[in-house]
């Protein structure tokens, strides 16, 4: 008898372990459709716009450093460099409004934005520090000029507007120098760096982008708002909102972020060359429910359901004496390892929710009906088909509180674990094995 029992243990194990492949292969699927996800998104940027950073507006200011020094033959030699003085707003107010929608590829899809923003702010030009070579050298200043630097100029929506001091000036295409990569320039009257000035401006600008918009506070103070009708952002960047101000709501949300450059490195890192991307405030317009993220974490508790299951069959065995052949064992596992492959399917076309209400129906319905000729009673496959659905349901509530996973989990685990200690508690088992071998 133990060695029947054994033998069986053994067959069992090994089904497991099959069935451990099966939901590894059918992770692979969730995996390669993930990727493919990730590509058309990077494709729908590529052959559009993608995600947008926008830095606002830095006031350059052009100079020629010139002076003479002596080449291998003594001779006095002139020598120019071309330099760019970066200055940036000391105040910068940003309202911006964000328009969410979604654009499809096939099955899959990406988020695409329309960002429309304001903003205000000043200039202070005072001391202002002049990179040197030479100490003596002579300073020649060119042309001024307002650069605004873009991630992705084709999410431009038709021309920003700018104020300059109550002055009306248009915008050209290049940020104007070669640092300032894409972007827009515009020309300013002459700067004497040697007063103090303030000039005051006000930008209007709209872009699209896709699934992020990250904005640099660049400013001294940045006071930067954002509202939108999306109601699943999220943030972050190196800055966080105003704890105060942060709301999500069925209906959008609303956010304030104030950063000092005191608490930013975004102005250095501009002016460094090579100095790698600045300090930002992000917010990344997530789908509300990620159906691959989703099935993937189903997955991961795919084996400790068909384990959970197989220790049920063991309880009929044992209390019923009722024998399960191991072709029966498999037979279920794998109606139960289908029902991811179906949970991924159906998502693709319908919603979450109800995908996983309709591979779960279709396969605890299989499952009654074929357990009922199993255990050789209608009453028994339907309870069994009642444990499965109650397994769908507690596996749906950890999947949709992802807070609380680990904890419903552990207590799904404990559950079943005390009802089958309790279940079996009066068992004899050294005498259910000395009796006559089941049949395997």
């Amino acid at each position: 008898m133990q060695k029947v029992w054994l033998i069986k243990a053994l067959v069992v194990a090994l089904i497991l372990l099959l069935l451990k492949l099966v939901l590894m292969s059918i992770n692979g699927v969730v995996a390669e459709r993930d990727m493919r996800q990730e590509q058309v998104v990077q494709e729908i940027a590529s052959s559009n716009y993608g995600a947008q950073v926008y830095s606002g507006v830095i006031l350059v200011l052009p100079y020629i450093e010139e002076w003479e020094k002596a080449n291998a033959f003594g001779q006095l030699e002139k020598v120019r460099e071309q330099r760019y003085l970066r200055i940036f707003p000391a105040t910068n107010d940003l309202d911006s409004n964000v328009k969410v929608s979604t654009k499809s590829r096939g099955l899959f899809k990406a988020r695409i934005f329309d960002w429309q923003a304001t903003g205000r702010g000043e200039f202070v030009i005072d001391d202002l520090k002049m990179e040197r070579k030479q100490s003596d050298s002579r300073l020649s200043f060119g042309e001024p000029f307002l650069s605004l630097p873009l991630a992705d100029a084709r999410g431009l929506i038709g021309s920003p507007s700018l104020q300059w001091n109550e002055q009306k000036l248009h915008f050209e295409k290049g940020a104007g120098w070669a640092e300032g990569g894409s972007g827009l320039h515009v020309k300013l009257p002459a700067v004497d760096p040697s007063k103090k000035q303030r000039f005051k401006y006000s930008l209007s600008i709209a872009l699209r982008g896709t699934q992020a918009i990250a904005v640099v506070p660049l400013a001294d103070d940045n006071d930067i708002k954002m509202v939108s009708p999306w109601p699943h952002p999220s943030f972050g960047g190196q800055f966080l909102p105003n704890a105060d101000s942060q709301q999500v709501t069925k209906s959008g949300f609303s956010a304030q972020w104030n950063v000092s450059s005191l608490a930013s490195n975004a102005q250095q890192q501009m002016s460094d060359k090579g100095g790698g991307p600045p300090e930002r405030i992000e917010v990344r317009f997530i789908e509300p429910i990620d159906i691959y993220s989703l099935s993937d974490r189903a997955l991961k508790y795919g084996f400790l359901f068909i384990l959970l299951t197989f220790c049920c069959f063991l309880l009929f065995e044992v209390l019923k004496r009722l024998p399960i052949h191991p072709a029966q064992y498999l037979m279920v596992g794998l109606a139960l390892a289908t029902f991811f492959l179906l949970l991924v399917a159906l998502s693709e076309h319908i919603a979450f929710a109800v995908a996983y209400a309709a591979a779960s129906l279709a396969c605890i319905a299989l499952l009654a009906i074929y357990l009922t000729a199993v255990l050789g009673s209608i009453l028994r496959g339907t309870a069994f088909g009642g444990l499965l659905t109650a397994l769908y349901g507690a596996l749906y509530g950890l999947l949709v509180s992802e807070d609380n996973a680990l904890l419903l989990g552990a207590i799904l685990v404990f559950g079943v674990l005390a009802l089958a200690m309790l279940s079996t508690r009066k068992i004899d088992w050294y005498a259910l094995t000395a009796q006559q071998a089941i049949k395997p």
